[in-house]
């Protein structure tokens, strides 16, 4: 899990010089980019309308309504099915992915069949873009958890936009220093700490998408033991320990599919 990641962090760092060596020199004006050429067939391009949908997409959050219009006019729109896959690890294919509706979980296998967790995708977030950039094969695969709506886009239209598109290019880098940064976090947890405390550090993080009330946090859906300890690099079974010792201490109350967290503060307390 150790080497995986970190090699994993190494490829993030040198995609995000590659996009800056890109987007250096780009013009300050934003020229339309319907230049960009791709071909497709009479049913691709109807089923590619929902311009609308792609204002949710975060890198194309400053275009203009023209430029997001031309931007959807270069992607391929389809559904995908709970639990189906739409990318394999190792895949030889560079298309960037935009998530419409839905969503999606990053993972690998190790040989000895254990999943490791790396993210999991919403509606506004993009995938694919590594080997976009750097033209190797796909470092993870990618699952659908629900039923997605994915808008795809060439390699070669992606670097099209960043070449003509100073803030879209600008708004690459951004992202991909987020995921360095979350993948640094990741590192040292595997790295230096006790699953005690990736499963603290893990349970604060989905706090942070949960519902408050008062004290309390109320994670729903709650995510399954087996899938914590795929993302923080352990087993199910010493999760299941760390929650019942939590639960024991009135910090966690489970119930199925939902954890609520008795008193935020106090587990936040628990790593000082």
């Amino acid at each position: 899990m150790s080497i995986l990641s970190i090699a994993l962090l190494a490829t993030s760092i040198s995609l995000c010089l590659r996009v800056l060596r890109r987007a250096r020199g780009v013009a300050e004006a934003l020229p339309c980019i319907s230049g960009i050429c791709h071909n497709f067939s009479y049913a691709e391009h109807m089923e590619m309308r929902p311009v609308a949908r792609f204002r949710i997409i975060s890198l194309f959050e400053e275009l203009t309504d023209a430029e997001l219009a031309q931007v959807a006019e270069r992607c391929i729109v389809r559904r995908y099915e709970r639990h189906s896959q739409i990318l394999g690890e190792q895949d030889r294919t560079d298309d960037v992915f935009f998530i419409l509706e839905g969503e999606a979980r990053a993972n690998s296998m190790t040989p000895s069949g254990r999943e490791v967790i790396f993210s999991e995708l919403a509606a506004g977030d993009m995938f694919g873009e590594f080997s976009a950039i750097d033209g190797l094969p796909r470092s993870t695969a990618v699952v659908a958890l629900a039923d997605c709506l994915l808008a795809r886009m060439s390699a070669a239209n992606f670097f099209e936009l960043l070449r003509q598109n100073g803030a879209v290019s600008a708004r690459l880098v951004e992202l991909l220093v987020a995921k360095i940064r979350r993948m640094s976090e990741r590192v040292f947890e595997v790295s230096a700490l006790a699953v005690r405390e990736r499963v603290r550090r893990e349970l604060l993080r989905l706090a942070e998408g949960g519902e408050r009330f008062g004290r309390s946090v109320v994670i729903r859906p709650a995510p399954t033991h087996y899938e914590i300890a795929a993302r923080i690099g352990s087993h199910r079974e010493a999760v299941t320990r760390e929650f019942n010792r939590l639960e024991e201490a009135h910090i966690l109350e489970v119930r199925r599919r939902q954890i609520r967290i008795v008193d935020l503060d106090r587990l936040g307390g628990l790593g000082e």
